[in-house]
């Protein structure tokens, strides 16, 4: 089959692709933020007829992108849809990629016509176009021409990419070498950037590199070194242009004492943060400031530690490193990778602080004199005065009510804390502590800042959103176990904001990167207020005077006394819903359906009646359904945006009765504070004659659901969950199974009937099978609809 019949017969953008791939024969491909990726040509891809430039105007945001971040890009662009493509050779996109005076998009999805109106009359007459009918083999050829040429577009080494460069050739080049002494590695890689393949752009350096045919030779002193592989030298190679500049060889040369190989165990402190993250910040310094921005800005990162984040840095002389602890500071001024950098011991949470919160550098004198002109200057924008780059990562946690600073292994409150009341629960976090004496201190300054997400989205910092005006520029999020000590499963952003433009904070659109530092995602965090939450969209009900028996499973009574913070009853409940927190990291463990009252240590729980039952059921099946992640984790549950059809509430009610959440349960003899307590099943959706069973004392759930039309998907998990139910009623469970479950009475919960059956499972199995493919299959139809119902955040 050739590519126009394979495209007649796509249906989706991902059959579109597959069709070019295969007809393409591309090897090495990655999708992600750009449709189709090979090191030697990028595609976007549609499923529907797009014009040529649109497509251009997406994919060269993407490319503009990489290119400021310092990572190769291809030597050719194509644009391809289920009718036509479209070739062009990168360079002549060249010139517009820098054009300041075009308006680029923060991401490729925002590329719009205007953009292709404005790139419009640099590459339209450069591109060529080839409608699939008739032209398939002409453009087949013209592209695995291409592909075969493999030309790339090599990244220039810069005094700012100086330090993530010579890492880079240790790891690919320098290890091949074989060196005796690690000093050497800076006079090798140098004397190979200083040359172009051909001839020597500097000589009389302190090591020479020649070529024996076309193998490299390194010769420094006596000693001469050949790569053990040179497969790390040609890819080296393939994404670095050689020789740097004219204009940027000496600087670099002055550099060369300061480059050392580092890893990451030489940088293991209190807030360590791992050298392949801080590549991606300066990455993302890059793209977002300017390819200039640490020669432009003076660097203040007030949370050193032992010097993770200035590993990369490049100037210096621009950069001022301080700490809380005396031991990191003299770690860091006997580093020669830090000679240059202003290094002192300082409290940035205490230390000049006044008890009205203002600052005064005389209270403690720590803080150098020319760091203070430098943020005196720029706070009178003074002629001439350079911007100031705050860069930190700092504490995780909470503050609490002592007095002391905000150390390593104990956390208390701080000074700054004391001016912070406006700001609510947020003034308990230590690095929203940071970020507000940042912007008191620095207005105008840029703040780059690791932190937990929190402040963007979380229900107890809308105090601190509605006060926090900086523009937020762009930023990144990662996995949280990448950062040593943290537990847990949630993101940690990168995020760069400009404190001296006010803007309020919407939304944040972040750049999701795997665990090895791909592309995974684009993540949108949405500022969020309270009303919004679905956790106002179910009333509560008033407790009454009536003893209820507090649980901490299904049959499980509490074995605290006192203290005990539920213990009464509802008018007219069947039940108690378990439904503490509101976001997507909590959903998973803090919802539960009981026939009394929880007690699981936090307050969060409704009353079930029959006039909410449904709205339960919805929640239920929302807070559970969606698997938790560590991109998600952060993702509040909101009111529904869209009308919820009687479907929908009928598939959540069966989806719920039918979870292992469902804790519901009939039982006798459950014993808690020196009394005997019965617990009865209202939540049972079978008659005792469909079951073969006695009495139920109960029958409530079968006259909610009489008159009901259940989904072919619910319908076929309530036939696979009767069948279960009716071999419960059959089976005569021996005494250890009846004691543990409190199996003597006929109604029974889910809960009791799941696990009893499988613990008669030693004696005779049940097929599970059956029931875990329906209710599987219930659970793939509401998943998507919790998104375009609006619960959660697309």
């Amino acid at each position: 089959m050739n590519l126009l019949e394979e495209l007649a017969r796509a249906r989706t953008e991902e059959d579109v692709k597959d069709a070019y791939i295969k007809a393409l024969g591309l090897q090495g491909v990655f999708k992600g933020l750009v449709d189709i990726q090979t090191p030697e040509i990028w595609f976007e891809a549609k499923e529907a007829p797009t014009p040529p430039l649109l497509m251009f105007a997406q994919l060269l945001t993407y490319v503009r992108a990489a290119r400021k971040r310092g990572e190769a890009i291809p030597g050719f662009l194509c644009v391809i849809d289920r009718e036509k493509a479209a070739l062009m050779a990168t360079e002549h996109a060249l010139p517009i990629l820098d054009d300041k005076s075009i308006t680029w998009p923060k991401s490729g999805s925002a590329a719009d016509k205007a953009l292709a109106a404005q790139i419009a009359p640099t590459i339209e007459t450069h591109f060529i176009l080839y409608q699939i009918d008739g032209y398939e083999d002409e453009f087949i050829k013209a592209a695995k021409d291409a592909v075969r040429e493999g030309r790339i577009i090599r990244t220039p080494i810069t005094p700012n990419n100086l330090r993530q460069v010579f890492d880079k050739w240790v790891a690919m080049v320098g290890v091949e070498l074989g060196v005796k002494r690690e000093a050497d590695y800076a006079v090798l890689f140098f004397a190979d950037i200083m040359h172009d393949g051909t001839n020597e752009a500097m000589r009389n350096l302190p090591a020479r590199l020649l070529f024996s045919g076309n193998k490299p030779v390194f010769i420094i002193g006596a000693d001469q070194y050949e790569l053990a592989s040179e497969r790390g030298y040609r890819n080296f190679w393939n994404i670095y242009h050689r020789p740097p500049e004219q204009k940027h060889r000496h600087y670099l040369l002055e550099r060369r004492d300061s480059l050392l190989p580092m890893d990451d165990q030489k940088f293991k402190g209190a807030f360590y943060t791992p050298l392949h993250i801080v590549d991606k910040a300066y990455d993302q310094l890059n793209a977002t400031l300017g390819a200039d921005w640490q020669q432009k800005y003076i660097v203040w990162d007030m949370c050193a530690g032992v010097g993770n984040l200035e590993a990369k840095h490049s100037n210096l002389r621009n950069v001022y490193m301080s700490t809380l602890d005396q031991e990191d500071v003299t770690i860091m001024r006997s580093n020669p990778a830090f000679a240059g950098a202003e290094i002192f011991q300082y409290d940035y949470l205490n230390d000049d602080v006044t008890d009205f919160g203002e600052i005064d550098y005389g209270l403690s004198g720590k803080v150098p004199q020319a760091l203070r002109q430098a943020i005196a200057d720029a706070r009178e924008g003074k002629k001439g005065a350079k911007p100031i780059l705050v860069l930190i990562n700092p504490p995780y946690g909470e503050a609490g009510n002592t007095k002391g600073s905000a150390g390593k292994t104990g956390i208390a409150a701080t000074r700054i804390s004391h001016s912070m009341g406006h700001l609510g629960y947020a003034a308990r976090e230590l690095f929203v502590q940071f970020m507000y004496r940042c912007i008191v201190e620095m207005p105008t300054a840029k703040l780059s800042i690791f932190s937990k997400l929190k402040h963007i989205n979380g229900p107890n910092f809308e105090s601190f959103r509605a006060n926090w005006q900086a523009e937020y520029l762009s930023g990144f999020i990662f996995h949280s176990k990448e950062f040593d000590g943290l537990k847990g499963n949630y993101p940690i952003g990168f995020l760069i904001y400009d404190m001296a433009r006010r803007s309020a904070m919407d939304h944040v659109t972040v750049i999701a990167l795997g665990r090895s530092g791909q592309f995974e995602a684009e993540k949108t965090f949405s500022k969020l207020t309270s009303d919004r939450f679905l956790s106002e969209w179910l009333p509560r009900s008033k407790k009454n005077a009536v003893d209820a028996l507090p649980l901490i499973n299904a049959v499980t009574p509490t074995k605290a006394t006192v203290g005990v913070r539920n213990t009464k009853w509802s008018d007219g409940a069947i039940g108690h819903f378990f439904c503490d927190s509101n976001d997507l990291q909590n959903a998973g463990t803090r919802t539960a359906l009981f026939s009394s009252v929880h007690s699981i240590g936090h307050g969060g729980g409704y009353f079930v009646t029959e006039e909410n039952l449904w709205r339960v059921a919805v929640v239920f099946t929302v807070r559970r359904v969606i698997p938790q992640t560590w991109l998600n984790d952060r993702d509040q549950f909101l009111q529904p945006s869209e009308p919820l059809t009687d479907e929908f509430k009928s598939d959540c009610l069966v989806w719920m009765l039918f979870n292992g959440s469902n804790l519901t349960a009939g039982a006798e003899g459950l014993r808690w504070n020196d009394r005997d307590w019965s617990l009865t099943n209202h939540f049972i959706p079978f008659t005792e004659s469909e079951l073969g069973a006695k009495r139920f004392e109960s029958d409530f759930m079968v006259r909610y659901m009489a008159g009901m039309t259940f989904s072919p998907e619910a319908q076929a998990v309530l036939d696979e969950g009767r069948k279960l139910f009716q071999r419960f009623h059959k089976t005569q469970f021996p005494n250890k199974i009846r004691e543990e479950y409190k199996l003597g009475r006929a109604d029974a919960g889910w809960y009791q009937v799941r696990r009893a059956l499988e613990a008669y499972g030693e004696i005779a199995l049940t097929d599970f099978d059956p029931f875990k493919a329906a209710y599987a299959k219930l659970t793939q139809k509401l998943r998507p609809m919790v998104y375009e119902l609006g619960f959660l955040p697309q």
